[in-house]
């Protein structure tokens, strides 16, 4: 008995350290909606969460680039960063702040294996609440390797002078092929 318990107790300490195992994010890659869907549901949720990173990170090709078309001293800038920078800069505010992003609409304009996708973004503060911002995310997906990739990322938030045009508040979806 007391050699069972000893090659117990090896075998459950051998386990201690080990990694567990990855997360299976492929069905997300899957279509240029679950890109969309996924993206908003790891940046989203309420303060104190941990945000996986990971999750976020698969959705890109590379350390793809990041611009965010803002105001800063009452005049128009770009701020330009790239996947790991928005996870080391922004990332701890979007996870200590409640913050829900959800799809107001999709255009999406597909070519073969590339696509641009306009996204009207909502912002609130509980899931449920009325929208604090919303604007729109462009997208640049490739689909190789047998899933889809975001190349490039840039948004803009609605603002005062400069409303979302009507166009893109409905889904709409153009493919062509070949």
């Amino acid at each position: 008995m007391k050699r069972i318990h000893c090659i117990l107790w090896i075998a459950l300490l051998s386990l201690v350290g080990q990694p567990l195992a990855a997360q299976d994010y492929s069905k997300d890659a899957e279509t240029i909606e679950g890109v969309m869907a996924a993206i908003l549901d790891v940046i989203s949720g309420p303060a104190g969460r941990t945000v996986d990173w990971d999750h976020f990170r698969y959705l890109f090709r590379g350390d793809a680039p990041l611009h965010i078309r803002a105001k800063r001293n009452d005049a128009l800038t770009i701020l330009a960063t790239s996947v790991e920078g928005y996870v080391k800069d922004i990332g701890p505010r979007i996870a200590s702040q409640d913050f829900f992003e959800s799809i107001g609409s999709l255009t999406i304009d597909q070519y073969a294996d590339i696509a641009q996708v306009f996204m009207v973004y909502e912002a609130r503060r509980s899931p449920a609440g009325e929208p604090f911002d919303r604007g729109i995310n462009s997208f640049q997906l490739i689909y190789d390797e047998g899933r889809w990739w975001i190349i490039s990322l840039m948004w803009q938030a609605e603002s005062t002078g400069v409303p979302i045009p009507a166009r893109y508040l409905k889904k709409t979806r153009k493919q062509r092929r070949g």
